[in-house]
């Protein structure tokens, strides 16, 4: 691992810094040791299981063998190749704000880098998180071809408890992400995460699902099929829940399938 991606990171536990032998990422604090995989860090372990609730864990263990099962196709869902080029534009334009360019952006939930290819434009160095493996390795094979690689760091984390220091970004995104943690505590515990990698004045564009009149067919909680769990917002709780933390100070709707919340840490 690079000297910079090493020192991005900390102990999803203990918050201290750590580092690496070669061939794992040891805690300074605590001593546990997180593997390195296809030079994924692997942040995701047995002992996070203690710091959920019991079906919270349920949850997110149904959702990493759904994601995992889903990688190979998932960048082939109709839907989402209707919508991602709108979401893009919408999520970099709430992103940037009136900046030009970061030096740090991570995306919180990047899957196979769909979103992420994208941020990568916009800043010297990216980093992309999330709870499957599989869809990370898919996200690394994409970021090989398109030669940006050397500029990437993915992390294998939950974004409960991410593994990286205090303040380390300029720019924070997450894309329809937050409306699949199974419970309000850790949704909230998500939020203030991600406030808190962020540096003072950093940007951030935050999505998640909309209970508009055109979903609420679907419902407002449930569970997709493959077992992924899902919540769907209303406006006051999408406020609620994103501006306990972080500084909103634009919310919008993409096509009312989902909301988009952008601004500023303060």
């Amino acid at each position: 691992m690079k000297d910079w991606q090493v020192e991005l990171l900390a102990c999803p536990f203990e918050g201290a810094p750590v580092e690496f032998d070669g061939k794992q990422l040891i805690c300074q604090e605590c001593k546990r040791a997180f593997p390195v995989v296809d030079d994924i860090p692997s942040f995701v372990v047995p002992d996070l299981a203690q710091v959920h609730e019991e079906r919270e864990w349920e949850w997110k263990q149904s959702e990493m063998k759904a994601r995992n099962e889903q990688a190979v196709f998932y960048d082939r869902l109709l839907g989402l190749i209707f919508l991602t080029p709108f979401e893009v534009k919408m999520t970099i334009n709430a992103l940037l704000g009136d900046q030009k360019k970061f030096v740090k952006l991570i995306e919180v939930g990047c899957g196979t880098g769909r979103m992420l290819q994208h941020f990568a434009k916009h800043t010297d160095f990216v980093v992309g998180a999330d709870l499957s493996l599989e869809s990370l390795r898919r996200c690394r094979e994409r970021f090989e071809k398109l030669g940006l690689w050397e500029r990437t760091l993915l992390v294998h984390a939950d974004a409960s408890f991410l593994p990286f220091r205090n303040e380390s970004f300029d720019a924070v995104a997450s894309c329809q992400m937050i409306e699949h943690v199974p419970s309000d505590r850790m949704r909230r515990r998500v939020v203030a995460e991600m406030a808190r990698i962020l540096k003072r004045n950093g940007r951030f564009a935050i999505s998640g699902y909309h209970y508009s009149l055109l979903t609420r067919w679907f419902g407002k909680e449930g569970v997709h099929k493959g077992g992924i769990y899902f919540f769907r917002f209303t406006r006051e709780e999408f406020m609620q829940l994103i501006g306990a933390n972080l500084n909103v100070q634009k919310l919008q709707t993409i096509f009312g399938y989902a909301w988009l919340s952008s601004g500023t840490k303060v």
